[in-house]
């Protein structure tokens, strides 16, 4: 019984950690984007210039650079809090309430799960290519199949995120802080465009252009190197016929 069994259960093991190769191949697309995004300090400033933060808050350019700085200093647990002092018609005030300091402290954990996620993805990704090419003596081909099928997988999920977009990204952004930070009475992601300067020096329609920027250079990187793993094996098969 045991040695009919094995060569299935050892099939369904090939099966499960070659899909998880894919998976974790998307997955690493996708946060190294949102890592790139989350540390670039063009981002924040071609949003404070678009949308005339500067003239909206009342704080100079100047500040606010210092301000996002402030930010990726914290989400990369270089500063123990985000908080800092501004100036404003002359005086001296802080920038953030306390519950939009709150609220930055969950978006710093879903930064810092992000980057957990792309650390397994590629550790995964690692140690699967070098016990498949020199444990299992597997044909890198098949690999570069792999590679290409993950990018496959990122195209299909930018598609489907696109097509909901369209009816509405409003609404497609809401869901999602319901589903990441709970309800707005439990974490404080309900913000006051009039009053609270987290959602002045980010507005919604940054994070729109954040979005549709962040999955066109997503879609770029998926199609870039899902055509070179698919087309080196077959240039490669080509050239030794």
């Amino acid at each position: 019984m045991i040695k009919v069994g094995a060569p299935k259960t050892l099939k369904i093991i090939k099966t499960v950690t070659y899909w998880l190769f894919i998976i974790c191949f998307s997955f690493l697309l996708l946060t190294s984007t949102v890592r790139y995004g989350i540390n670039s300090m063009h981002i924040y400033e071609y949003g404070f210039d678009k949308y005339h933060i500067s003239r909206v808050t009342g704080i100079d350019r100047t500040q606010l650079s210092e301000a996002a700085r402030r930010l990726v200093d914290y989400f990369n647990s270089k500063v123990e809090t985000p908080q800092m002092e501004v100036v404003k018609d002359g005086k001296e005030i802080k920038l953030f309430h306390d519950y939009e300091l709150t609220h930055l402290e969950d978006v710093k954990g879903l930064f810092q799960l992000d980057y957990l996620v792309q650390r397994v993805s590629l550790a995964y990704i690692v140690i699967y290519a070098l016990l498949f090419l020199l444990w299992r003596k597997g044909r890198w081909q098949n690999l570069a199949k792999g590679v290409s099928r993950g990018c496959a997988l990122t195209l299909i999920l930018i598609a489907v995120l696109g097509i909901v977009s369209i009816f509405g990204f409003e609404q497609l952004f809401i869901q999602f802080h319901y589903l990441v930070f709970g309800d707005p009475s439990s974490s404080p992601w309900m913000l006051d465009p009039s009053k609270d300067y987290l959602i002045m020096l980010f507005p919604e329609s940054f994070w729109e252009d954040i979005a549709f920027l962040g999955g066109m250079t997503l879609a770029v990187e998926a199609l870039l190197l899902g055509s070179i793993a698919w087309a080196v094996p077959f240039i490669y098969k080509r050239h030794k016929h």
